[in-house]
């Protein structure tokens, strides 16, 4: 988050985690990492679950998850924790969203998840199996390690 906000200097960046015990940092922890970065004034952060974003339907320009959804405990259906991500999506806005998307109890096949992606409105989606990147050393293409990585993005 701190990165995009780097990199896109006239973007204001709201970040969502739910901060609780079992991780090693806190939201006070994010902001002031984001303040040290020199972009404090254009992030916030936001204590919630990715099951259910605290956000109007289409706010955002461009959504970005990385390895999230897989660890959402409050929702067992994981394809509903990217319809949720997807409605936060302004139309004609851009989502990233990179997780274990070929973990089948998961997600599902891969081309079951793209069709479901379009039939929650997202009217362009692309996936990248990265886990056959070629810097990702062999062994940890393994599937318990990032064998099951992907990346899912379009356009909504």
């Amino acid at each position: 988050m701190i990165g995009l906000a780097q990199r896109y200097p006239e973007a204001r960046v709201t970040g969502i985690d739910y901060w609780d015990k079992s991780w090693g940092y806190s939201q006070r922890q994010c902001e002031n990492n984001a303040a040290v970065e020199g972009v404090g004034d254009r992030t916030s952060f936001v204590r919630a679950s990715a099951s259910h974003l605290p956000f109007a339907d289409e706010s955002f320009d461009l959504v970005v998850s990385n390895l999230v959804f897989h660890e959402v405990k409050d929702s067992r259906d994981k394809r509903s924790l990217i319809k949720e991500a997807l409605r936060v999506v302004k139309k004609g806005g851009a989502f990233a969203l990179q997780d274990l998307f070929k973990l089948e109890p998961y997600f599902g096949k891969i081309d079951d998840l793209v069709a479901f992606l379009r039939e929650s409105g997202a009217q362009e989606v692309h996936y990248e199996d990265t886990s056959k990147a070629p810097f990702i050393p062999r062994l940890l293409k393994l599937p318990f390690m990032v064998g099951t990585i992907g990346v899912l993005y379009g356009v909504k």
